[in-house]
């Protein structure tokens, strides 16, 4: 009886569901900041939303898509400003906000 359970814990797919999902929506908000930037925000944060829901982690390649603090996609030199830290080595985005976040750049050893 145990078994049963853990082997329909193991074969839920909705996290997978929700992992395709949010990437759409990352996607999607990416082609409209241009145009719609209101729609865009909106894209991002039902994004956040549905990765909470279902504890996605946000990896680092989705982690650099957009600001945590206004959600708006990232696009450099359109509304993100990108700097490099030699010293640091860490890449530091600058959103449009005013809002910074550092980024490593080089894998520590």
């Amino acid at each position: 009886m145990i078994f049963m359970a853990l082997e329909k814990i193991r074969l839920d797919p909705m996290p997978v569901i929700a992992a395709r999902r949010v990437d759409t929506l990352l996607r999607l908000a990416r082609e409209e900041v241009r145009s719609d930037e209101k729609l865009a925000r909106k894209y991002v944060k039902l994004a956040c939303v549905l990765a909470a829901r279902h504890r996605l982690p946000m990896k680092s390649g989705r982690k650099h898509l957009f600001c945590k603090s206004c959600y708006r996609p990232w696009i450099a030199g359109y509304n993100v400003k990108v700097r490099l830290d030699s010293k640091t080595k860490r890449a530091i985005y600058t959103c449009a906000c005013g809002k910074k976040r550092a980024f490593s750049y080089s894998k520590r050893k």
